[in-house]
């Protein structure tokens, strides 16, 4: 008989190390909403070291370094204000590289035991690859000043992180519970609802990334259009053309408008079909909050539209995009299951 207590505890671990991908996550928005993505502009040193400036000439220096490749952006700025950005990016760096000392703890803490290493070395070995990935990533960000796409890239890599290691720490919780016959297809239903989510996500990225949100500020239509010119939303004016894709603003804005309506049905048709089954308590409160919280995000995505991307509605349309992706894995994790 297997031994379910170590389970549980590498369980409890995981949760631990989603929750700090979370807060990385959305510190990962306020960074970019603030300002102080390029604040640093070294990686992975700073002036080759790990650490922060300790004195005052070591600030000037770093701070003489920062208006030398970005001049157009500190035109103005202080050294105090330099020091805030400063301090918001490296508290980011801070946490990433904690995320990877702690999965790195989780590791070597679930080879101790075989059973719950076997059912566990793909994701985690896979998570540390990402992770790895995810950082090079980073570092490309601040390389390429930003650019959107990248950035997109790097928000997408965080949420397939955090459903590889969050899906585990619910299946280590349930490890041992009976399977629910012929659950494939609810579970299908939930991992396309999933799928449909990343994917506003990353376009979400890109209209952060290119200032999408703050053109055509109008709802239901975009400007005087439902569906805008093809001239527009595929204009020669970007090169190569496919560079539209990725830089027009109208188009990204566009798909990210009316791909709401995709999640929204997927997420829809999943709730529905999980109405009609017996969930475990995590799995009905999941359940529940997840039309709550699609009819609020929608609200906030219009809200941002309308009042061109105030920084507080921008947070909470970020948090709450993750708070709909993490119910829609617990949901989705649980139709598999009897109800505990």
């Amino acid at each position: 008989m297997t031994d379910i207590s170590p389970a549980r505890r590498l369980a409890s671990w995981l949760l631990f190390l989603s929750m700090l991908i979370t807060i990385l996550m959305l510190w990962g928005g306020f960074v970019r909403i603030s300002g102080s993505g390029l604040s640093i502009p070294d990686w992975p040193l700073i002036n080759g070291s790990l650490l922060p400036p300790f004195s005052e000439e070591g600030w000037q220096a770093v701070f003489d370094d920062y208006k030398q490749a970005y001049p157009a952006l500190t035109d103005g700025m202080s050294l105090g204000t330099f020091e805030t950005q400063f301090a918001i990016e490296y508290f980011h760096r801070f946490l990433a590289a904690l995320v990877g000392i702690v999965l790195l703890a989780i590791i070597i803490r679930a080879r101790k035991h075989p059973e719950v290493w076997a059912v566990s070395k793909r994701p985690l070995l896979w998570s540390g690859g990402l992770i790895l990935v995810q950082a090079i990533l980073g570092g490309m960000v601040v390389k390429l000043d930003l650019a959107a796409a990248v950035l997109a890239i790097h928000l997408g890599m965080a949420y397939v992180i955090f459903a590889i290691l969050f899906w585990q720490a619910l299946k280590l919780s349930r490890l041992g519970d009976p399977l629910r016959a012929g659950h494939e297809k609810a579970q299908r239903f939930g991992k396309e609802a999933i799928a449909a989510t990343l994917i506003q996500v990353m376009s979400g990225g890109l209209v952060a990334g290119t200032g999408a949100g703050l053109v055509m500020n109008t709802w239901p239509k975009v400007g005087d259009h439902w569906i805008p010119p093809l001239s527009v939303m595929w204009g020669d004016f970007y090169s190569p053309v496919w560079a539209n894709l990725w830089q027009n603003q109208i188009l990204i804005q566009f798909f990210h408008r009316w791909w709401a309506f995709i999640v929204a049905g997927a997420v829809i048709h999943l709730i529905i079909k999980a109405m009609k089954m017996n969930l475990s308590p995590r799995g009905r409160l999941a359940l529940r909050a997840t039309a709550t919280i699609l009819v609020l995000q929608i609200l906030l995505g219009i809200g941002n539209l309308l009042m061109k991307v105030p920084p507080y509605m921008a947070i909470l349309h970020l948090a709450v995009a993750f708070l709909l992706y993490m119910v829609l894995i617990i949901v989705t994790h649980e139709v598999a299951y009897e109800p505990a």
